[in-house]
């Protein structure tokens, strides 16, 4: 009888979801509350990293592919 090892990943936190890259936001942006948001929530939908793709336009929106 062979028991089946199942590999555990680790929970996911916001900063999986961050860059080390410096973005610049133009002044009074409200993008950047968007983004931040969203590293805030991804963790909590239970998704693997691997599965979530971004789409983004032009202009500050299109710095959220840096996640």
């Amino acid at each position: 009888m062979s028991e089946t090892a199942t590999a555990v990943k680790p929970a996911l936190t916001p900063k999986d979801f961050a860059t080390d890259q410096e973005v610049r936001w133009c002044p009074g942006c409200g993008d950047y509350s968007i983004l931040a948001q969203v590293q805030k929530i991804m963790p909590t939908l239970g998704i693997p990293k691997e599965n979530i793709v971004i789409v983004s336009g032009i202009g500050c929106s299109s710095r959220f592919h840096i996640i």
